[in-house]
């Protein structure tokens, strides 16, 4: 199982589980798949079910210039969620388009924490070297070679371009393609849900007296990066690791307690989510 060194701010290496190259590309074939249900969607309700005749776009004595630049306007704005589709899927869906959410993988920076926009956008920028390369150099083939050559030389500059981005995915240290490298992110493999009963944010009980109201220091990726570090160690018995996260929670907090480790990092966790239940 390939796995990535996560860097979390709390100056503690997760390992996490690296998406296959193979999960990569059945996502993005699947998105592929779903960006052209869109467009062919969009298509067929402007041609077939709005009636929109191609006849228009000949200056005939009925043509209505107005109409004709109002339908390309409008043609072109339904069309725009298909050419930034992973820039806002991922976005809205925190790291994950459609295909990704099928796949179980999602897109997460190296420090641990939820990519931003500024990520998603990078990485949706280098799509067109990563991916679409080949599209755009059609254009400029198209008046030099003819049609037929150009799609030809156009098939095998995506080629090209498809295995240096298959290439470095394989070959980076943490599965990256060019997007990734910029960005600063790399995208995991999902875990299984785990049972309410085994996670740290379980529901408390209506009793239940906090400890410890620093834990509102803590942001929402804090809690979410303490919670999954703690797992991991406590699962292999790493009582390094959990006693390096005793010590950065104390500092943060600013405070000191009488509690062993782990009994300490489950108190802040519950009383984190105590505080956070009462916003």
């Amino acid at each position: 199982m390939s796995v990535v060194k996560i860097k979390t701010p709390f100056n503690v290496n997760v390992a996490a589980q690296q998406a296959g190259v193979g999960l990569r590309i059945l996502s993005f074939g699947l998105d592929i798949l779903f960006i052209l249900l869109y467009i062919w969607a969009i298509t067929y309700l402007f041609f077939n079910v709005l009636q929109m005749d191609f006849a228009v776009f000949n200056e005939t004595e009925d043509f209505d210039a107005d109409r004709w630049n109002f339908i390309q306007v409008l043609y072109t704005l339904l069309l725009f969620p298909a050419f930034f589709y992973s820039l806002w899927t991922e976005y809205a869906f925190n790291g994950q388009t459609l295909g990704k959410m099928i796949t179980g993988i999602r897109v997460v920076k190296l420090e641990g924490y939820r990519a931003g926009f500024s990520e998603y956008f990078t990485r949706w920028a280098f799509r067109f070297i990563d991916f679409w390369t080949g599209l755009f150099m059609l254009l400029f083939f198209i008046p030099l070679f003819g049609e037929e050559t150009a799609v030809v030389l156009m098939g095998m500059l995506f080629s090209v371009t498809g295995v240096v981005a298959f290439f470095l995915i394989i070959r980076t240290e943490n599965s990256q393609r060019l997007g990734d490298i910029i960005a600063g992110t790399t995208v995991l493999k999902l875990k299984e849900k785990q049972s309410i009963n085994i996670t740290i944010l379980q529901e408390l009980d209506e009793t239940y007296v906090p400890m410890y109201r620093q834990a509102i220091r803590l942001s929402d990726n804090d809690a979410r990066i303490i919670k999954d570090t703690f797992m991991v160690a406590r699962k292999k018995g790493d009582l390094k690791t959990i006693k390096r996260l005793r010590k950065k929670l104390e500092a943060v907090m600013e405070i000191e307690s009488e509690q062993r480790d782990q009994e300490f990092i489950v108190t802040v966790m519950k009383d984190f989510n105590y505080y956070t239940q009462k916003l």
